[in-house]
């Protein structure tokens, strides 16, 4: 069995890794493609999308920054009772997702970071652990030759990217920095919901890993 143990600076110890480490969760787009609906609102698993995705992220950080904007008051008021999660509100949001990314990521104080959309509930704990394992400064998971989520980041790292222009990209930044992509037998690193269409494929999936389908 994994056990976590927390020590000077909240660093945990899981399977044997240092993970002193943060978590940047971005939930402040306004979900236009599930409009009129607060999509990382909606119910998943027992709880939220966002919750779920929270959760996931918690027991190998530190702590979890989210980054709101788009009904910031909702969604604040839907997980501030959670324990080792910071609210940060961007009032930038509207410049897209990378205005939200560098707003999270300046919170950091740890060695990494993870960094996840709102919208990715399905990452696994194997996942999360074989990425605290690595020592290179970007690392991004691999499922059948395809990049998913979440992306770990240096402190080296994310102070460069915080000197990015406005009009960057994550992706555009990874692109031009050495990275390391780690493969992993875990294809929920692919599965964002965008759609309605996404979240009854989410909800199916559940459903299925549940053994309510044959």
């Amino acid at each position: 069995m994994l056990r976590a143990f927390f020590v000077h600076k909240f660093c945990h110890f899981k399977g044997g890794v240092s993970m002193c480490t943060e978590g940047v969760i971005i939930a402040a787009g306004q979900s236009d493609r599930m409009s009129p609906y607060l999509k990382l609102l909606l119910p998943l698993n027992g709880q939220s999308i966002l919750r779920q995705s929270i959760f996931s992220m918690l027991p190998f950080v530190s702590r979890v920054f989210v980054v709101t904007g788009h009904r910031n008051k909702d969604i604040t008021e839907h997980i501030q009772d959670i324990e080792r999660v910071e609210i940060i509100y961007n009032p930038n949001h509207r410049k897209g997702m990378f205005s939200s990314v560098i707003t999270g990521v300046s919170q950091v104080k740890e060695e990494h970071a993870f960094l996840l959309p709102a919208d990715c509930p399905f990452v696994s704990t194997e996942v999360y652990l074989k990425m605290s394992q690595c020592k290179e400064d970007i690392v991004i998971p691999s499922y059948n030759n395809q990049q998913g989520h979440p992306v770990r980041l240096s402190k080296s790292v994310i102070q460069r990217l915080i000197r990015e222009p406005e009009d960057s990209s994550l992706r555009s930044f990874i692109q031009q920095h050495s990275h390391r992509l780690i493969d992993v037998e875990s294809p929920e690193i692919l599965m964002d919901i965008d759609t309605f269409e996404d979240y009854q494929a989410a909800i199916h999936y559940v459903s299925k890993k549940e053994g309510k389908y044959e």
